[in-house]
C-alpha cells in the first residue's frame, strides 16, 4: 500500500533527482569522508529505529525546551466524532483509518474543527503524552518567529540582508541574500537536498565541529558557490532555513529561540506539553528540522495559524503577515499544491499545511476552521505520498 507521489515531496523534503540530475560534489573543502550532520544520522537510520527514534530524539540529541505555561488551551471532544473510509486514489480497496494508520505507519492523527477534537487516533505503542519528531515542519514555525520577530523589532525587516545577522557570510553566495529570500528558498546556493544519498549536503552540513567560534552549519554554507541569482529562482534546501533560524538567533541577542517560542506562542496560546527543539554544535535550534511536539499540540500550533497569529489575546505576528506567509512565492504549481510561501505549502484545495519528511504534516483549512495533525514514520525519506492526502481528504469530507 506504500505509495509516493513523484516530485510531489520537493515542497516537503527534496528537490527531485531526475536521471539528468544527479547528486553534484560536495561544498568545496568538504571531506570525502565527513561526518554525517544530525539530519544525516537521521536519515541513516532504519525504519525499525525511526519508528522508535522519532518519538525520543531529544533524548538522542541535545536540544532545548520549550516550556508551557500555567494555562491549557482547552480541546474538548465534539459531541459527535468521526470514523471516515478512506477512499484511496491509487485504485487500491477503501480502508478504515485504523487499516491506513498500520499499513503506512502512523502514530498519530488528530482533527479539531471550530476548537474541538472530531478524531483523535494514535498507534505503534504512542499515546497523548508522547511527542513527535517534526522534521521539517520546523521550518514553518521557524518563519512564524521571523514575523514575530519583526514585529518585536528584532528585525527590522524581512529585506534586511543576512550577513547583517551572520557577518561570517560576508564574501560568499549568502552575500546578498535577503531574509525574505531564505524564507522563499531563494537564495540561490548549490545544494544538494538528496534525503537518500548519505553524503549529500544535507546529511553532512553540521557535521563538523566548531573552529573558531563559528558555527558549523555556517561554515559549511560559506563553502556553498552560487548557482542562481537571489530571488531569481526557487529550490527546496534545508540550508536555507538553517542560515534563518540562527539569524533568529543573533537578533534575539541571548535569548535562545525555544525560549522566544515560548514565549511567543506556546505558553500565551496554551500549549499542553512542553517541547522540545533539537540544536546544532553551537547550542542554536535548528531552523530546518526538529521540533519535537505532541500530536495535539501540534493542532494547537494549527489553530494558532487559522485564528491569525493571536495568542492570549495579543497578535504575535505583523498585520497581514499570515497572508503573506501563505501566497506562493516564485515556484511551480502542479496537481496538488498553488506553490510555497514563507516555508507553508499551499494546496490546490484550499489549505495551507506544514510538512516534513516521513509523513508529517500539519494541514488547516481557515474557511471551515478545522485543523489536521498527522504523524509518521514512513518507510520512504519522503513520506506517506497519496495515502495522506487520501486520509485528509476523508476526514475533511466527514467533518463537513
Amino acid at each position: 500500500m506504500r505509495r509516493t507521489i513523484a516530485c510531489l515531496a520537493v515542497l516537503a523534503v527534496a528537490a527531485c533527482a531526475t536521471e539528468h540530475d544527479k547528486p553534484g560534489p560536495l561544498a568545496p573543502g568538504v571531506r570525502a569522508d565527513a561526518p554525517r550532520d544530525t539530519i544525516g544520522v537521521m536519515l541513516s537510520w532504519t525504519p525499525e529505529q525511526t519508528l522508535l527514534n522519532f518519538r525520543r530524539s531529544d533524548q538522542i540529541f541535545a536540544a532545548h525546551i520549550i516550556h508551557h505555561g500555567p494555562n491549557v488551551r482547552a480541546l474538548p471532544r465534539a459531541a459527535v466524532q468521526i470514523d471516515p473510509v478512506v477512499n484511496q486514489s491509487d485504485g487500491l480497496p477503501a480502508v478504515s483509518v485504523a487499516q491506513l494508520m498500520d499499513a503506512e505507519r502512523i502514530t498519530g492523527v488528530i482533527a479539531v474543527k471550530d476548537g474541538k477534537i472530531i478524531l483523535e487516533r494514535y498507534a505503534f505503542g504512542r499515546g497523548p503524552g508522547d511527542r513527535w519528531l517534526s522534521m521539517s515542519v520546523a521550518k514553518s514555525v521557524t518563519s512564524t518567529l521571523i514575523g514575530a520577530a519583526v514585529k518585536d523589532g528584532l528585525i527590522g525587516s524581512i529585506d534586511d540582508p543576512v550577513v547583517r545577522y551572520i557577518p561570517e557570510l560576508k564574501g560568499t553566495a549568502f552575500d546578498g541574500v535577503t531574509i525574505r529570500r531564505l524564507m522563499t528558498m531563494s537564495s540561490g546556493a548549490r545544494y544538494n537536498e538528496d534525503v537518500v544519498d548519505l553524503r549529500s549536503d544535507v546529511a553532512l552540513a553540521g557535521g563538523e565541529e566548531m573552529i573558531g567560534g563559528v558555527p558549523p552549519l555556517v561554515a559549511y554554507a560559506a563553502r556553498l558557490e552560487r548557482e542562481a541569482q537571489p530571488g531569481t529562482r526557487r529550490k527546496y534546501q534545508t540550508i536555507d532555513a538553517d542560515m534563518l533560524g540562527i539569524a533568529l538567533s543573533r537578533a534575539l541577542k541571548g535569548r535562545s529561540v525555544a525560549d522566544y517560542l515560548s514565549e511567543k506562542i506556546w505558553q500565551p496560546f496554551g500549549m499542553e506539553a512542553d517541547a522540545s527543539w533539537i540544536v546544532d554544535k553551537a547550542g542554536i535550534e535548528r531552523g530546518g528540522c526538529c521540533l519535537s511536539i505532541t500530536l495535539r499540540d501540534y493542532a494547537r500550533l494549527g489553530m494558532f495559524m487559522d485564528e491569525g497569529g493571536r495568542a492570549g489575546d495579543v497578535d504575535v505576528l505583523p498585520e497581514g503577515w499570515i497572508h503573506d506567509a501563505w501566497t506562493p512565492q516564485p515556484s511551480e504549481p502542479n496537481k496538488y499544491t498553488i506553490g510555497y510561501g514563507y516555508y507553508w505549502q499551499i494546496r490546490q484545495d484550499g489549505g495551507y499545511e506544514a510538512v516534513g519528511a516521513y509523513g508529517q504534516s500539519v494541514t488547516i483549512y481557515p474557511s471551515e476552521h478545522l485543523v489536521i495533525a498527522v504523524n509518521s514514520a514512513s518507510v520512504d525519506h519522503h513520506g506517506i505520498g497519496l495515502a495522506r492526502w487520501d486520509l485528509i481528504a476523508a476526514i475533511r469530507g466527514a467533518g463537513q
